[in-house]
């Protein structure tokens, strides 16, 4: 007999002593086990944390419902649904703490970081900074914005965001035949409400190594 399944045998192994006594409660426990020991892939379905990354995106959009996962967004993709979900509740252990912020949000931009007010020149008492970083994310319409509104579910009340800023690397650095020479450019630029993607009309052009960022300042919202 297997001593760890899910089998009748077990489960009436279960049954209080001083229940089997009585044949007809013995006589119904029989009756549920033999039931419950006939269905183990339904009974596999309650499973849920550790079954996260196999969920349907259906049983993500329910859960998620049941859970209380405010900051629930059901535009995303299969992978940030399951990723928010499994760090949701972490999320509401550490409700109002940088680590909040920074987990709901990197459930959506992995490389996402706040900055609070003692970290940066000229900061205020509860007020932070986000950066994200979308060097290796497909630029989806509107998603930004969603996501960085969100932010007031998981942040502290008394706190403020001052700035968030998005940043992309564009490639690794070039190297050009002249000694003696290392050149980093960074391009600022002013995104628009509606943005189609962030580009560089015009090339730069310089001796030595060079590397351009692009950071991405947005309004708030």
């Amino acid at each position: 007999m297997n001593k760890h399944g899910l089998t009748k045998e077990n489960l009436m192994a279960t049954l209080p002593l001083a229940l089997r006594a009585d044949p007809s409660v013995t006589a119904l426990a029989e009756a549920l086990c033999e039931l419950l020991a006939a269905r183990p892939v339904e009974i596999d379905r309650l499973i849920l944390y550790p079954a996260i990354g196999r969920l349907d995106e259906a049983v993500l959009d329910i859960l998620a419902w049941d859970f209380k996962v405010d900051w629930w967004d059901p535009n995303y993709t299969l992978e940030e649904k399951r990723r928010t979900l499994k760090d949701s509740w972490r999320v509401h252990k550490l409700l109002g703490t940088k680590a909040a912020v920074e987990l709901g949000i990197r459930a959506i931009y992995p490389q996402a970081y706040v900055e609070e007010w003692f970290e940066y020149e000229g900061g205020k008492p509860y007020h932070f900074k986000l950066h994200i970083d979308l060097t290796k994310e497909q630029w989806v319409e509107g998603k930004p914005w969603r996501a960085l509104e969100r932010v007031n579910y998981y942040k502290s009340l008394r706190s403020h965001m001052d700035r968030f800023e998005f940043t992309v690397k564009l490639g690794e650095p070039v190297e050009v035949g002249l000694a003696g020479c290392c050149v980093n450019t960074h391009v600022r630029m002013t995104v628009p409400e509606v943005l189609r993607g962030p580009h560089i009309k015009e090339s730069v052009r310089a001796g030595g190594r060079m590397a351009a960022e692009v950071r991405l300042p947005i309004p708030e919202i």
